[in-house]
């Protein structure tokens, strides 16, 4: 409570002037306004397990996983293969056909660095390394190194059996006979490596790299560039929609097929420079979101990003690095240590973090509004006090009578 006297001269317009402000700060003080940097829980809470992975490497990570179905599955990184801790952490290529229960080992190699998984079908799977591009198609009994050549290989994706995109250190490939025969993507002009590439429709195409975001209209012959910050994580919802995550902590939306608007990434504080740290994020539809990250584990958005929710992890969990979800409501991650977690609640809440403004909380709820408003809010709050305190020097200098008033701004 501020209590300001206010020293008033008889004069009518003076009398005028006062009371005007009483009425204002009467009216103010009945609002009871709470400005909360504080997050708060919504129920029911997603829970998150975690799951055993027997070549787990806690001086290294697990680099991707993807789910064909709710048993099939496949996590790739490096991992500790009982060769001794001395030799470093193999590459490894981790399988599943029980949901996450159980992880057998189908692939080791020392000298590969195993970066991303594409699921063609039960049978094929590509995996693009520092080597070349591993592949399976009789379901991970056998596995090539195929396209050998010089250079690190950080994506491959498919749009069905037979095409396929890849890229190798700054060029962009593509294959039309399942992967046979890869051939360079002579329309590529753009000098930087690509993380990751999605698919929709027949002819639509994104990819996100070091260098920003591409557009291809036309099945991959002919490019655009739509940004230029580097994007980690990479999810098209529709032929108008899409997400990233970039490098320089911030998230990307984009709503008409064109443009990239920055947003502030869903935080545990209120402050813009703070980390966050998100490296994957899924989206399955317009509205049902998860990112994951090593500062704020697992962000969960019900409302396409309007708010986020922080699921809850195990106690002792490590930094994410890699999102997939096959629905609503089942999901796993994996990340530093060569830990692999999985949900069956994906589509519930936690703790609620702060994403495109503060947390306002009213006696009816809560709700999110804009920080631009906030501060708005907060400069007329402090300049009006600055004028009454202004006001008042001017009416004790006329030596006038005092009368009392109050205002009250509860923060």
């Amino acid at each position: 409570m501020i209590a300001i006297p206010y020293p008033v001269k008889h004069a009518r317009w003076l009398k005028v002037l006062v009371y005007s402000v009483i009425l204002l700060c009467s009216i103010v003080g009945t609002v009871n306004l709470t400005v909360s940097l504080e997050t708060y829980d919504r129920e029911p809470v997603a829970i998150w397990e975690e799951l055993e992975n027997p070549w787990r490497d806690t001086g290294d990570a697990l680099y991707d996983i993807a789910f064909l179905n709710s048993s099939h599955g496949w996590a790739t990184g490096k991992g500790d293969v009982g060769t001794g801790r001395g030799e470093g952490g193999w590459g490894v290529v981790l399988q599943t056909k029980d949901g996450g229960d159980t992880w057998t080992l189908s692939y080791s190699n020392r000298s590969i660095h195993p970066n991303f998984i594409e699921i063609v079908d039960s049978d094929t799977v590509w995996i693009a390394t520092a080597r070349g591009l591993l592949n399976t198609s009789d379901g991970g009994r056998t596995w090539y190194m195929d396209h050998a050549e010089p250079g690190s290989y950080r994506t491959v994706a498919f749009k069905n059996s037979t095409h396929g995109w890849t890229s190798r250190k700054r060029e962009l490939l593509h294959t039309v006979d399942g992967g046979h025969i890869w051939k360079l993507v002579e329309s590529w002009s753009f000098d930087t490596r690509l993380y990751q590439i999605r698919f929709v429709g027949k002819q639509l195409m994104w990819a996100g790299g070091y260098d920003g975001i591409f557009h291809s209209q036309n099945g991959g012959q002919t490019w655009t560039q739509q940004s230029n910050e580097t994007a980690l994580g990479l999810a098209i919802v529709s032929e108008t929609e899409g997400w990233a995550c970039y490098l320089d902590r911030h998230l990307s939306h984009m709503i008409d097929g064109q443009y990239w608007i920055e947003k502030y990434p869903p935080s545990r504080v209120s402050y813009y420079w703070a980390p966050s740290h998100y490296t994957d994020l899924e989206f399955i539809n317009s509205k049902q979101g998860w990112m994951v990250g090593s500062i704020v584990g697992v962000a969960y958005t019900p409302d396409g990003g309007l708010n986020w929710y922080e699921q809850k992890l195990p106690p002792r969990w490590s930094g994410l690095k890699a999102v997939d979800f096959i629905n609503e409501t089942h999901g796993w991650a994996a990340g530093w240590d060569g830990n692999i977690y999985r949900t069956r609640t994906g589509n519930q809440y936690g703790k609620r973090l702060i994403g495109e403004g503060y947390v306002i909380e009213f006696m009816m709820g809560g709700r999110v509004i804009p920080r631009s408003t906030v501060v708005w809010v907060i400069l007329v709050a402090f300049g009006g006090i600055a004028s009454l305190q202004l006001l008042e020097r001017y009416l004790e200098k006329r030596k006038a009578e005092p009368i009392q008033a109050s205002l009250r701004i509860q923060w």
